[in-house]
């Protein structure tokens, strides 16, 4: 069973809805605060209530994986399109000791068990249900052939402490400009060719500029795509590790084989990704995919392509099993500027077209906002992402939530401040969202200035599963409307779920509201 602060537990078991309704449930149900219905305790000892007799129970998944339907969606083992929502786990990822959230370097497992729940109690209060994990190589692999199994250890504890909050885990191989001495992180220092590459930094503010700029930065990349001393196989070496160790984890629903990969020296970085990316990856995901058969794998664009500037040339692997996984900046948000006018439609708009033409499901895997940017343009940016999000039915994890008592190269993207708190774009990102749709021709929406919001689709007989997180609903939905054929609903406290069934066929309209 997911897990809960005792805080929140309180809260919701306290002030649990009434929400009664039409007999038969094929009209409109509705319902307002009050005390709990008389037989709705559940019998994985949650409150539920509504107007489905007996109440919906809680599908609670095995492990977390998730298949891939032809046609651009992902399904999990009851047929239903599924949709990822959370976080990346973040930029306190990126420097010693690698992990999301501050810790003494030789803590225990059992200690930091309990730092990690924590950590992701504030995910499951937003309703989330995924987050995107970056790992480091460089901790990973400090000397050729040496592997730091400490680290994995805390990994796969991070792992299983997200998953018991619900959270599904893409686990994502992480870096910026290669590696640590150039300003930024991922890599081995053993793999730039340089047997004095200089001290780990995290303090240049404008670091991606050195893609184009650090002589470095650009040589470490041609060594790679080279595949000079072997290291391409010692990628794939180092990931077989991973998987070999966390791949079975029932937390675990893919894996993201290289964030943002640098073009090197290359003068054309479209033909670059033709040529030298796109059978990099087909490559990879052939020797990857049969070690972790039941994974989704992820694959990403570099990172200038992530700033809408120019039209993306949007790569097609060989595989299966795969998800595009690209990203979404403004360029002035991002470093905590103004809002530099460059619209987030057209990126959506291929990005669609690529899911359209090939049924490769579509991660949003990092947008975000400085925090300097957010009342100069960036809570409305953040909220035409989101809702276009919700408007297509696309995966997201926002960059970032982590706790940083020192930014890395200046950046102030993530949703928690040093000591936990949450920060002001917690506001605009956690909302309503239809996670599982047993159905189709779904519609969503969410009225953060009505603290309203609606939802329909063609149902197929089966549970659709639409979260109201526990911080805008701490006692439930103060009403809930739900009409079609056969249709009735399930409002779970503990689990932040509205639980809809109706008819296969029915057209079903669902509306909620914040409680007064």
């Amino acid at each position: 069973m997911r897990r809960r602060s005792a805080l929140v537990l309180a809260l919701t078991a306290a002030s649990a809805c009434n929400l009664s309704g039409g007999g038969d449930g094929t009209a409109t149900t509705s319902g307002s605060t009050g005390g709990t219905e008389s037989d709705g305790s559940s019998s994985s000892g949650g409150v539920l209530v509504g107007t489905c007799d007996p109440p919906i129970e809680a599908i609670v998944a095995a492990d977390a994986h998730l298949t891939v339907d032809g046609s651009g969606r992902l399904r999990d083992a009851l047929g239903r399109d599924v949709i990822l929502r959370g976080v990346n786990t973040g930029g306190r990822s990126k420097w010693a000791p690698f992990m999301p959230f501050p810790i003494d370097p030789e803590i225990e497992l059992e200690a930091f068990g309990v730092a990690a729940d924590i950590f992701f109690v504030h995910l499951e209060t937003w309703g989330l249900g995924a987050v995107r994990m970056p790992f480091s190589w460089e901790a990973l692999e400090p000397a050729p052939g040496v592997y730091d199994e400490r680290y994995l250890d805390r990994l796969e504890v991070l792992i299983d402490r997200a998953w018991a909050h619900g959270l599904r885990v893409v686990l994502d191989f992480h870096q910026d400009i290669y590696a640590s001495p150039f300003c930024g992180d991922g890599f081995p220092l053993w793999t730039i060719g340089d047997p004095n590459p200089g001290p780990p930094r995290h303090d240049c503010v404008g670091w991606g500029y050195k893609y184009y700029s650090d002589d470095g930065v650009r040589g470490a990349f041609d060594r790679l795509w080279a595949d000079e001393d072997g290291i391409q196989g010692a990628m794939r070496a180092m990931w077989a590790h991973v998987l070999d160790r966390l791949g079975a984890h029932p937390g675990l629903v893919g894996f993201e084989i290289l964030n943002e990969p640098g073009w090197g020296t290359a003068s054309d970085v479209a033909a670059w990704k033709s040529a030298v990316l796109e059978p990099f990856y087909s490559s990879m995901i052939a020797e990857l995919g049969p070690l972790a058969p039941d994974l989704l794998i992820f694959y990403d664009d570099p990172g200038v392509d992530a700033l809408a500037l120019s039209d993306v040339n949007i790569l097609t692997p060989t595989g299966d099993r795969l998800v595009y996984a690209p990203h979404l900046y403004d360029v002035g948000l991002i470093a905590g500027e103004a809002y530099s006018g460059i619209a987030p439609d057209p990126k959506f708009e291929g990005m669609l077209a690529h899911r359209s033409a090939t049924g490769i499901p579509i991660l949003l895997g990092e947008f975000g906002v400085g925090a300097g940017g957010v009342d100069q343009g960036g809570r409305e940016w953040l909220t035409s992402v989101v809702d276009r999000i919700d408007a297509e039915r696309l995966s997201a994890t926002l960059w970032e939530c982590s706790q940083n008592e020192e930014l890395w190269n200046e950046e102030d993207l993530s949703l928690l401040g040093p000591l936990g708190e949450e920060q002001a774009l917690v506001d605009v990102y956690v909302r309503p969202w239809l996670r599982a749709l047993a159905g189709a021709d779904a519609t969503f929406q969410w009225d953060a200035s009505a603290a309203s919001g609606s939802a329909s689709w063609t149902a197929s007989g089966e549970v659709s599963e639409v979260i109201l997180p526990a911080r805008l609903f701490p006692g439930g939905p103060g009403a809930v409307e739900v009409t079609g054929a056969g249709a009735c609903y399930t409002w779970d406290v503990e689990r932040s779920e509205l639980r809809v069934r109706a008819d296969a066929g029915a057209a079903v309209q669902v509306s909620f509201a914040v409680g007064g």
